[in-house]
């Protein structure tokens, strides 16, 4: 959503939305989730997105990069020190359930 037009939102409901807007996002916590803890290479040949379209290494680094700021993806090795290592990443739907999306609805809900 451009800058202009986004609201201003709680942080909790903003991480719902990022994390629930996108739909690599979605396809990417869905295969962590069906697949367990995975390395970069392993989720880019198991995605394939709309059109049979694949991700590309950069992109699938950036959505990585967002869902695990936001907590829905965690990593075995901590940012600064994933040089020459072999990352797994793993989807945290705890807490997209129990935390991004309560926090969505009491946002809709106007609590």
């Amino acid at each position: 959503m451009p800058r202009l037009i986004q609201p201003n939102h709680p942080q909790e409901v903003e991480a719902a939305i990022e994390v629930l807007g996108n739909r690599a996002h979605a396809a990417i916590l869905r295969y962590l989730h069906q697949n367990g803890p995975c390395t970069t290479g392993e989720i880019l040949k198991g995605i394939v997105l709309d059109d049979n379209r694949k991700l590309t290494r950069p992109s699938l680094q950036h959505h990585l990069e967002a869902l695990e700021a936001s907590g829905a993806v965690t990593a075995d090795f901590p940012a600064g020190q994933r040089h020459g290592k072999r990352v797994k990443y793993e989807a945290n739907i705890d807490a997209v359930e129990f935390e991004m999306l309560p926090a969505y609805i009491n946002y809709l809900r106007g609590r």
